[in-house]
């Protein structure tokens, strides 16, 4: 038996999700607290959530955990994730 996901079929096939926009999601951490206390929070407040530093952040596909990465900090100054670990499947 061949693989179809080598042929110039399965390339195609392959090529024709390729531009399906996507949400990917990266989270940071969670905090759950009264909406009062939210409602209370003004500029320069400190929401201390449930990671630490160091910890991995999880990365989300429309929804779906799909790997897991690092927080890396680029050239520019802005923050960039570095995938460590794919999630399994089941």
């Amino acid at each position: 038996m061949s693989d179809s996901s080598s042929s110039p079929i399965g390339d195609d096939r392959l090529a024709s999700v390729m531009d399906i926009p996507v949400t990917l999601t990266v989270v940071l951490g969670e905090k759950k607290m009264p909406l009062g206390k939210l409602y209370a929070l003004g500029r320069g407040s400190i929401i201390e959530v449930d990671k630490k530093v160091g910890e991995p952040v999880e990365i989300f596909v429309n929804d779906r955990l799909v790997a897991r990465g690092e927080v890396q900090l680029t050239e520019e100054g802005r923050l960039a994730i570095s995938m460590t670990e794919i999630a399994s499947a089941s």
